[in-house]
């Protein structure tokens, strides 16, 4: 396997759409979460992801994007936009019914929408934010931290490699992760 392809294997196996979820349900798990609520968290992200792709697919098919993975700089802006929206959305939705997703929702958003506010300086790689994201939500669970971090570098090599980001975008990009990750255990006591 080549370098660009081990690149790519590991962006798409750290996807956000990969990572999340993965850490939600081992959260979610582990703090004793009933099988309802698992299903519920599941489900949450499945209709998150199917919402976010529908939307991809829908300026596709419009001609307003070249591709469902917006790797153009105005496609990136307005998916990231349109992404921000239905999680800041969703977190009030859910605020009194799961108030730990509502939180991780409106985390994520606000980390997406620092994303791009600071696009002018900073091309913020979401890829590492949200694999710092999820390795954080798992704390304190060891193996499963140590999963995250070895991951997290992983996506860094990954974004790096495949020439989309440079390092500050990836270091400002775990920074964000981190702290929405922080907040979302400060928030939820």
């Amino acid at each position: 396997m080549t370098r660009v392809a081990l690149a790519r294997a590991v962006s798409i196996v750290g996807h956000p759409v990969v990572l999340l979820p993965l850490a939600a349900l081992i959260a979610a798990s582990t703090g004793g979460a009933s099988p309802r609520q698992l299903r519920l968290v599941g489900g949450g992200f499945l209709a998150l992801g199917g919402i976010v792709m529908g939307f991809s697919w829908w300026q596709v098919r419009a001609g307003r994007w070249t591709h469902v993975d917006a790797s153009v700089r105005n496609e990136r802006r307005r998916l990231n936009l349109f992404l921000a929206v239905v999680c800041l959305l969703g977190a009030m939705l859910l605020r009194s019914r799961q108030p730990s997703m509502s939180i991780g929702l409106a985390a994520s958003g606000t980390l997406v929408l620092v994303a791009l506010l600071s696009g002018r300086w900073v091309k913020v790689s979401l890829h590492a934010a949200f694999a710092a994201f999820a390795t954080t939500l798992v704390w304190p669970i060891a193996p499963a931290v140590v999963a995250g971090v070895l991951m997290t570098a992983a996506v860094v090599w990954s974004r790096l490699a495949l020439g989309r980001h440079v390092a500050a975008d990836v270091l400002t990009g775990v920074l964000l992760g981190v702290a929405a990750g922080g907040a979302w255990h400060v928030c939820r006591v």
